[in-house]
């Protein structure tokens, strides 16, 4: 009977295997596989085409851009690095401008937000459940009357053109405040409850026991939104385009190429641009695609 019981019970096992492995999921995850390998494929190929653009004179690029390089041109590599410069600032200057204000703005902008995310949802105040709601509205309203404000008491205050300006980007409302207002929604109130009876206080609570378990999903879209800062140059242009970053020395290069056209520096500078991003998600690429789970207390 008990060899009877074994082979019933591996009979079930395989049964709920092949349940799981079936032939139309199969065919799906495969169709999903060959999708996403077609889409990684092509960022692939557009780096390594911009990499032999960059080795190449002008004029192949312009009149054979997809062919190799005749004879590779690395000098350009070389020779971008003093052609990039905006308002007397080199390279290196703007390699500096680019890192301060792309990791200090999200960092500052991501951390107030968890912040206001966490009070909102775990205290109790009048109003407190109305923020999720304002949070919303204020998504769908137009950025045009609250820049136009917000970039007036910057210049009173004398904060544009300034080192200073990426403590500014304090975070309340906007889609980091759903993702963080959701997952403490999911956070259980036991982990609080418990450090309380220990006699720990907010403070505590907050930096030694809910900031650690959100630190998966804080790492997530602090990369994401150093991604965003990092390549993005409208910002800078508005609030310290004498402070420039090498996004706005591409873009400046772009708009001068009427005048002055070398599109193989061009492609070069791009390249220089995309390393920095490159390296990030080769190294936190788990933190970015990894879903964000925790555990350890069963209500």
């Amino acid at each position: 009977m008990k060899a009877v019981r074994v082979l019933q019970n591996k009979k079930s096992l395989f049964a709920r295997i092949k349940g799981k492995r079936s032939t139309s999921e199969f065919i799906l995850h495969c169709f999903v596989f060959v999708l996403f390998t077609v889409f990684a494929l092509s960022y692939v190929y557009v780096l390594i085409w911009a990499f032999l653009s960059g080795l190449k004179t002008h004029t192949e690029v312009v009149l054979d851009p997809f062919s190799l390089p005749d004879s590779p041109k690395f000098g350009h590599y070389i020779e971008v690095l003093s052609f990039l410069e905006v308002n007397e600032n080199g390279f290196f200057m703007m390699l500096f401008n680019s890192i301060w204000f792309s990791c200090l703005g999200p960092a500052v902008n991501i951390l107030t937000t968890s912040m206001f995310a966490y009070v909102s949802n775990k205290y109790r105040f009048p109003l407190s459940k109305w923020f999720y709601l304002i949070s919303l509205i204020v998504m769908t309203l137009p950025i045009y009357g609250s820049s136009g404000m917000a970039y007036k008491l910057y210049f009173s205050l004398g904060l544009t053109d300034s080192y200073v300006y990426p403590l500014l980007s304090i975070g309340t409302f906007g889609v980091n405040f759903l993702f963080f207002y959701a997952f403490y929604e999911g956070l259980s109130n036991t982990y609080m409850e418990s450090a309380k009876i220990d006699g720990a206080n907010n403070f505590i609570i907050f930096f030694r026991i809910v900031l650690p378990l959100a630190m998966p999903i804080m790492g997530a879209l602090y990369l994401t939104s150093w991604i965003g800062s990092w390549n993005g140059y409208e910002t800078a242009l508005v609030y310290y385009p004498e402070i420039p970053t090498l996004s706005v020395a591409i873009f400046t290069i772009e708009k001068d190429m009427q005048y002055y056209v070398r599109m193989d520096l061009l492609f070069a500078a791009c390249v220089y641009l995309t390393i920095p991003p490159l390296i990030i998600f080769c190294c936190f690429s788990k933190i970015i695609l990894n879903n964000v789970s925790f555990g350890g207390i069963k209500e």
